[in-house]
């Protein structure tokens, strides 16, 4: 599982950083920033100190503005053999871990980052494919049973 979870994460850096070399206009991911940085496993705190696997932060914003910031956090689990009140509860748990420990006002603590920063969007970003349950309908009604409850989290699958 774990390997299959980093190949995912590697994957969807790669997606990300090609997004952001396209026009803003034609980006998928990153079209809400003018020059988006994109950096992994960034350290962030609130009250306990966590990794965000990818933390997305504007490289200029504009003056007197603070940096527009957003945070990714990749799952490859298999949600294939749930049912859907399983489903459901899963997927709400990880969106409101998500939130939880990278949406919000944080601190980042990386070196040449270090700020308090306000994480406007926080993305849930699910492996798809097998790892999906075959009636897509019960994916995307925990989707928006978990997006509805828990603001501030985007959930997805790629």
């Amino acid at each position: 599982y774990y390997a299959r979870g980093m190949a995912f994460e590697k994957t969807m850096i790669a997606i990300l950083d090609a997004d952001a070399a396209l026009p803003r206009a034609q980006r998928r991911w990153l079209g809400d920033f003018e020059r988006p940085r994109i950096e992994t496993h960034v350290g962030v705190s609130k009250v306990d100190f966590r990794y965000a696997d990818v933390l997305v932060i504007e490289e200029r914003p504009p003056p007197g503005e603070p940096p527009r910031v957003e945070t990714f956090s990749f799952k490859s689990r298999n949600l294939r053999l749930l049912d859907p009140d399983e489903l459901t509860v899963q997927v709400n748990a990880d969106a409101s871990n998500a939130m939880r420990h990278y949406g919000g006002s944080r601190k980042i603590l990386r070196d040449g980052m270090r700020q308090q920063a306000a994480v406007k969007r926080v993305r849930l970003v699910y492996e798809g494919g097998e790892l999906l349950p075959q009636k897509r309908k019960m994916f995307g009604d925990a989707v928006d049973a978990a997006q509805e409850k828990i603001r501030g989290v985007e959930v997805l699958s790629q």
